[in-house]
């Protein structure tokens, strides 16, 4: 596999989306496992440096909730959470992804915000390799740009290095 395949690749679309692509040398049944089980996610899915993925639940069918919280050495946390819209497994999820900024207000069961971020990704099998593409829908251009100033292509291409890691060793 060429090396520019494993670099994640950024397209801005309209004013709020933008479009995540990445190969994996995997099937795509194992990418998308490690994608939605909790146990594989743990592995490579890495926080903010000095943070590490503490809480990792879901419940991976239309309707069902997700939990990613985050900690560092002193017991802070913080992460996303949403709730599935579409699950074709091995194919494809959606989910909405609000964010937990202060756990003394956090509560997983209140009304998600209308202008809540949306996000899809879709897994395509291309020959020895899969094909993730991951779509992100913004509630509006302003945080789209701060999402992308704040680092989120970096941090995602450090996780895939990792899932990469993972891959290797489960093929």
């Amino acid at each position: 596999m060429k090396s520019e395949k494993k670099e994640a690749k950024m397209e801005l679309r309209g004013e709020t989306e933008v479009v995540f692509t990445r190969y994996f040398a995997a099937p795509r049944e194992l990418v998308f496992d490690c994608h939605t089980k909790p146990d594989l996610m743990r592995r490579w899915l890495i926080g903010p440096e000095g943070m590490v993925l503490d809480t990792c639940e879901q419940d991976l069918r239309v309707g069902g909730k997700y939990l990613y919280l985050y900690a560092d050495a002193n017991g802070n946390k913080g992460g996303v959470y949403g709730t599935f819209r579409e699950v074709v497994v091995p194919e494809k999820f959606s989910n909405t992804e609000n964010y937990v900024m202060d756990m003394s207000t956090f509560d997983p069961n209140a009304p998600e915000d209308p202008n809540v971020t949306i996000e899809s990704r879709t897994f395509t099998t291309e020959g020895n390799t899969t094909l993730m593409t991951h779509v992100y829908r913004f509630s509006s251009a302003e945080v789209r740009t701060t999402m992308i100033e704040c680092g989120a292509v970096d941090g995602m291409s450090e996780c895939y290095l990792e899932l990469d890691k993972i891959l290797s060793t489960m093929v």
